[in-house]
């Protein structure tokens, strides 16, 4: 019982922090189009609005979609009368994981509930629930972050870089804290979409806050080489970093069909995975199907030689205006510290890969049942 009201505490945290971040991301762009604006850069506030509104909207669309094909069904008759109604208003605000939060903590509660009571069957059926609920939720959420989060990042560092703002001046250190949240958000986007992905998966154990935050910042360090180099290399070439972004889209989203199309073409799997390949542009996601040491290796070799050639571009042709309070700051050893950043960054992520995979390696298959028995009280 021990044990089964910890990871129902993990789960509240994950959810909680999910939640949170989510709406802070509103209102970290809701001050980049405000400062934007202040600044007349008219095209930037187009351009913030845009990467907030049809991330939106895209998600909103698959909310309704999976909701009418019968996805939630199991669902839906379980939550309260209130708890429809702030879906829909969700859909309408074009904010849906918000109301998909909120649902996975109405099933936590219900979880909680039957855990106290020992009641194996509620315990179980709560547990379904809430499974098939965050398994939506972090799809649309990490669809969100990745379409979304991803290009602010891009642009809070470049306008970091191109524009006069003294590095030691409170708004230099507010535009870091900025990106550092947005950093933080698509973290925890990606984790806890694989944690509930994995935890779906009947052959997989439940995973503790030890394997979570290897997990976690295994992702933010990754994350972190592939942002930075992305970054970088956008101050020299915004339509070239469009053109190298749109064909390792293309080749991921070839690479994830080749298991649909030798087994059936499904068009519904097709449209997913054209959005996965959007997120697999930035990170490794869990997906379905096997050896994935060997797509990892992949994955990463692929992220490794385009990292570096925008990191060798930038290193040699970057230019920059001097920052006011500190003379030639970007001439010299700014260059050195943004390589040595990146690749620190990269293969401390890659490390942190090998010892989550390592922490989940003896011993590790466990069925529904047995990861609920391990909630239950003796």
């Amino acid at each position: 019982m021990e044990r089964g009201g910890r990871l129902v505490l993990l789960d509240f945290f994950l959810v909680t922090v999910s939640l949170v971040t989510h709406i802070v991301d509103f209102l970290v762009s809701g001050y980049t189009a405000y400062k934007q604006f202040y600044m007349r850069n008219y095209a930037i506030v187009a351009v913030t609005a845009l990467l907030a509104f049809v991330p939106g909207f895209i998600t909103s669309i698959l909310s309704c979609f999976w909701l009418a094909r019968g996805s939630s069904q199991s669902v839906r008759p379980k939550l309260p009368t209130l708890f429809h109604v702030f879906r829909i208003l969700s859909v309408v605000f074009l904010n849906s994981p918000v109301s998909g939060y909120v649902n996975a903590l109405y099933y936590l509660f219900k979880r909680h509930q039957a855990l106290l009571k020992g009641e194996l069957e509620a315990l179980q059926r709560s547990w379904e629930l809430m499974a098939a609920c965050m398994m939506e939720v972090t799809t649309l959420r990490l669809y969100f972050a990745f379409l979304s989060i991803c290009p602010q990042i891009i642009l809070q560092v470049y306008f970091w870089l191109q524009m006069e703002t003294k590095a030691n001046s409170s708004e230099g250190w507010l535009e870091i804290l900025v990106t550092m949240n947005s950093m933080i958000s698509i973290t925890i986007a990606a984790t806890t979409y694989d944690r509930t992905f994995l935890q779906t998966q009947p052959d997989k154990e439940t995973m503790r806050f030890s394997t979570t935050a290897m997990l976690f910042f295994s992702h933010f360090f990754n994350l972190g080489a592939r942002l930075l180099a992305i970054s970088l290399f956008t101050s020299l070439s915004v339509e070239y970093v469009a053109l190298l972004l749109g064909i390792h889209w293309i080749v991921m989203v070839a690479w994830l069909m080749l298991p649909v199309l030798r087994s059936s073409f499904q068009f519904e799997k097709i449209l997913a995975i054209m959005a996965l390949g959007v997120a697999f542009v930035f990170s490794f996601i869990k997906s379905e199907g096997s050896r994935t040491r060997r797509k990892y290796a992949f994955y990463y070799t692929i992220s490794l030689v385009g990292n570096t050639s925008m990191m060798v571009m930038w290193f040699k042709h970057g230019t920059y205006p001097n920052l006011p309070d500190i003379q030639n700051f970007m001439e010299s050893w700014i260059y050195y510290l943004g390589l040595t950043c990146h690749y620190a960054f990269f293969f401390t992520g890659i490390v942190l890969l090998v010892l989550y995979h390592m922490s989940r390696l003896p011993g590790r298959a466990a069925s529904v049942e047995i990861r609920l028995s391990e909630r239950h009280p003796n």
